[in-house]
């Protein structure tokens, strides 16, 4: 958990979430105030769950995709997800393959 409450998860991770119940009971004796408590922890299969990230879901929403975009532009480690210009050179080697099968076949 970060500093605002919010629980971090790993993406592709499964995760299986638990209640924990804590009954704290407060005793008056002789010997002074004491404190038990009684604990149990509850989880249920039903609620098992895989964490993806946003980047998976960039076409739901026109919202969630601005979202996503700006969130794509400014993360330094989601290269892969960013779409090349196609007129980049550093690409060209790997897309003429490509265009090489889009030319239309002649008969010589």
């Amino acid at each position: 958990m970060d500093q605002n409450g919010h629980i971090i998860v790993n993406s592709m991770h499964r995760y299986l979430p638990r209640i924990h119940l804590v009954r704290h009971t407060e005793a008056h004796d002789d010997e002074g105030d004491r404190y038990e408590e009684d604990r149990i922890t509850v989880s249920f299969e039903e609620t098992t769950f895989i964490a993806v990230t946003a980047y998976q879901n960039h076409r739901v929403m026109s919202l969630l995709s601005q979202i996503t975009s700006l969130k794509i532009e400014s993360n330094p480690f989601a290269k892969g997800f960013r779409e090349c210009e196609l007129d980049d050179p550093r690409f060209l080697p790997f897309l003429l393959p490509f265009y090489n099968l889009a030319l239309p076949f002649r008969n010589t």
